[in-house]
């Protein structure tokens, strides 16, 4: 079962989560504000710096503090956060059901996205440091980016919780030194505290116009990562979250952007790399060393997010079946997916051969970010409407900003479509497109199952009056739907002809909430030793084959030395000229059902006991 958050200190949870919560988010002041002067192609004089270094904080401010920390978190899914279990409470409240889980894929395969791009950005960021130590290094970044993101991917089976326990206090060092930089250059240059009052970006804005938007698409870049706050809910819940927001992260950004900009003031040429300049020359070498170490931390972040969602994922069938391995002997959420490992490894490699520095990659990165925090408000403005029963007019007065800021964040960086965006947008369209592939492809097969339209009751009945003999020993069928006679005994009885002497229909039900709420076993007698079990799941949890033939023992429902097998069907697509899946689409499922892993594995089912029946459907 999940470990309850009370079980452990609040202390203790505010420590892990700066290592994997904020680890996104903590490492923006790497790139974002050259990033922002960059994209826009704006001078570094006074009204800029401070226009932009206004608009950062207030996006801190109304983004992160006020609608993440203050609202969304308080919308969780039984204890669980992310956007995925977000769209699910709000698909059960049936009026919104399609458009919710829609959203929520649309949501998921951008975050896909996200972890292929936060690990390529973060990582050389924090290497393009070497360009400020010496000008020689300048060759060395990118092959040494790779050696980092090898490494990082490397150990990612060794399990996030002990790699978060092991880097959690790099963090807590990485936060002070964030801290400490800017108030320094503060202190140098004070005035850059007049930032902080909003007229100072709202007179950028109004001065610049077009260009002052195209700003806004680089202001994102100081606000990603705020998604991970809600997707880590589950995992360190919402006091330590919030905690660790406003007495570490946010007073260490806003202090180090300040600082960064102080710096800019007095030395506009340190526009080139302000976060690293801001370090006196004995203290960059070292500040080189803990940037990366944070940067991988706050790829780390990522990594456990995408490995969540694809296992989320697969257990609603939105994805192939494929082995995933617990690297939590306490925390049931920490997972490892072999397979999402490597791929997501491959297309970082390539994001970095193909954009070669952090700069080109931020226009890609803003659009994820803007992305799923539109989602991500339009799915919880339902909630507070369906749900919470907020007055209209309340709703509008609370919810109008949130949508223009992200409509505003969202519109600026699809603009910048040809400076880099295409690439995000391919990415996630490669991740949506395997899922829709996916999902036409599962109809296809139910279309195709035998249907027996009589309650199980009944059939059972009506067939042994004309078969009454029965095969001595035990017959476990597995079946999708626990409601509807299943399809595997009909093909069963096609070839063999009679029953088993007892029967035993076993479903495993993957509930739309992250832990199931309900008694696990459900048992049920259909009459003739006919019998019935439902075993219900979260889709965070894993169902157990050999748990449940341990409690059907103990419950006395099978015999200690009972004999029995346990009956399954594999289906087998073979291509057709039927037009649910055609050309290229018709060969990726066939590839991506053959990758997927065996349901025997999947749901640990003793493989002495199986008898699996090969089902071919054209698809």
């Amino acid at each position: 079962m999940h470990k309850p958050i009370n079980q452990t200190s609040h202390n203790q949870l505010m420590l892990g989560a700066l290592g994997i919560v904020y680890g996104d988010i903590g490492t923006s002041p790497l790139y974002a504000l050259k990033s922002c002067f960059i994209i826009s192609g704006l001078q570094a004089d006074q009204p800029v710096v401070m226009g932009v270094l206004s608009l950062f904080i207030w996006a801190l401010i109304l983004i992160v503090t006020v609608k993440y920390i203050g609202l969304v978190l308080s919308m969780d899914h039984h204890g669980e956060g992310g956007v995925l279990s977000l769209a699910t409470l709000v698909a059960s409240r049936h009026k919104h059901r399609r458009l919710a889980m829609t959203l929520g894929v649309i949501a998921t395969t951008l975050y896909f996205g996200d972890g292929v791009i936060t690990p390529a950005i973060s990582v050389i960021s924090a290497v393009e440091g070497l360009n400020v130590l010496h000008d020689g290094l300048t060759s060395y970044v990118i092959p040494i980016a790779f050696l980092i993101l090898t490494a990082l991917f490397s150990i990612q089976h060794f399990g996030s919780e002990r790699i978060s326990y092991y880097f959690s206090p790099v963090m807590v060092i990485w936060f002070s030194m964030l801290f400490l930089l800017g108030a320094y250059q503060i202190y140098q240059e004070p005035s850059i505290l007049q930032a902080v009052h909003p007229w100072y970006a709202l007179s950028f804005l109004l001065n610049y116009s077009w260009i002052g938007l195209s700003v806004l698409g680089g202001v994102i870049l100081v606000v990603t990562g705020a998604e991970t706050l809600y997707a880590d809910l589950g995992h360190f819940g919402c006091k330590p979250i919030q905690l660790s927001w406003l007495y570490i992260v946010f007073p260490s950004l806003v202090v180090n952007y300040l600082g960064q900009g102080a710096l800019i003031l007095r030395s506009p040429q340190a526009l080139e790399n302000p976060f690293y300049l801001m370090a006196p020359s004995f203290l960059l070498t070292p500040l080189i060393v803990l940037a990366t170490c944070a940067t991988i931390i706050a790829s780390q972040s990522v990594l456990s997010g995408v490995f969540s969602l694809t296992y989320q994922s697969m257990q609603l069938s939105y994805l192939p079946r494929m082995k995933v391995v617990n690297t939590s002997e306490e925390i049931k959420g920490q997972i490892y997916i072999q397979k999402i490992n490597w791929l997501l490894y491959f297309l970082t490699i390539m994001t970095i051969a193909i954009f070669r520095s952090s700069e080109n990659m931020a226009t890609s990165y803003g659009l994820s970010t803007a992305s799923v925090m539109f989602i991500t408000t339009f799915l919880i403005s339902l909630i507070a409407h369906d749900s919470w029963k907020w007055n209209t007019l309340f709703l509008i007065f609370v919810f109008t900003p949130f949508f223009l800021l992200d409509g505003i964040f969202l519109l600026t960086n699809l603009l910048k479509f040809f400076e880099g965006a295409w690439f995000f947008l391919i990415l996630s369209g490669f991740f949506y497109a395997t899922i829709e592939i996916w999902r036409k492809g599962k109809k296809s097969l139910e279309y195709q199952k035998i249907v027996i339209h009589a309650p199980t009751r009944d059939f059972i009945a009506n067939h042994l009056k004309t078969h009454p003999h029965r095969i001595p020993k035990t017959a476990i069928f597995l079946c999708r739907s626990s409601e509807k006679t299943p399809n595997i005994l009909a093909v069963n009885l096609h070839h063999n002809i009679y029953l088993h002497q007892k029967i035993i229909f076993f479903s495993f039900v993957i509930l739309e909430v992250p832990y199931s709420q309900k008694e696990r076993f459900f048992y049920e007698d259909l009459g003739n030793n006919v019998f019935r079990v439902i075993a219900s799941y979260g889709f965070k949890e894993t169902p157990d084959m050999n748990h449940a033939l341990h409690w059907l023992k103990i419950h006395g429902y099978i015999e200690i030395k009972e004999e029995y097998s346990i009956f399954f069907g594999r289906s087998v697509p073979v291509k057709t000229k039927a037009k649910t899946l055609t050309g290229l689409a018709e060969n990726f499922y066939i590839q991506l059902d053959y990758l997927s892993q065996n349901i025997v594995d999947s749901y640990k089912i003793p493989y002495q006991h199986v008898i699996e029946l090969g089902i071919r459907y054209g698809i």
